[in-house]
């Protein structure tokens, strides 16, 4: 491969050759690598598919420069407009769902579906990947145990606030108070 460490066919090719058995995809990855190297369209427009995979808008501008940055500088031909818009329209033609924002703070191309590789997470990400892989890893019997202990936490915790709210309450009527709220149990203070 071309000895360009951003050029999009050595990223592709290494992309081919994760895996110890090569399956239909990582064929297909390998071969779309040897074609960009003597073509510098499909290079390009590799090149703008994994720029637009990372899930934000890219205006014309930055689209040229990086791409540019990567392949070579005359890459986009003397009219860049025409360039970016077959190359965009073949893509769109090959399925892949291209779009614009016209919002000032975000303007710019982007792909209209999630980026395929989970995104980087963030001290404000709601959703912990690294717990759901633990628990993902965990046998069925370690996850009931884990889901019992839960329950059985919330339903304690509820009694105990039950109880300090209302004090006259029994505890029986305690009881099957918090069992309704914390189990979705209906009709619990007859």
């Amino acid at each position: 491969m071309d000895g360009n460490p951003t050029h999009p066919a050595t990223q592709w090719h290494l992309e081919a050759q994760k895996t110890k058995q090569p399956g239909k995809n990582e064929l297909r990855l390998a071969a779309m690598a040897g074609h960009m190297q003597i073509d510098k369209i499909a290079a390009r427009r590799a090149a703008l598919i994994d720029l637009l995979a990372d899930g934000r808008p890219h205006p014309r501008e930055e689209i040229w420069e990086t791409i540019a940055a990567q392949l070579d500088a005359d890459c986009w031909g003397k009219v860049p407009q025409e360039a970016l818009a077959r190359d965009l329209a073949a893509l769109r033609q090959g399925g892949i769902r291209i779009a614009y924002s016209r919002r000032p703070e975000v303007a710019g191309y982007y792909l209209q579906h999630p980026p395929v590789e989970r995104p980087s997470s963030s001290q404000y990400e709601s959703i912990s990947w690294e717990l759901i892989e633990a628990i993902e890893a965990l046998t069925v019997a370690e996850k009931n145990r884990r889901a019992f202990a839960a329950a059985d936490f919330a339903l304690r915790q509820k009694k105990m606030l039950l109880a300090e709210e209302q004090p006259d309450w029994s505890d029986t009527v305690v009881e099957r108070a918090a069992r309704g709220l914390v189990f979705g149990q209906t009709g619990v203070l007859e």
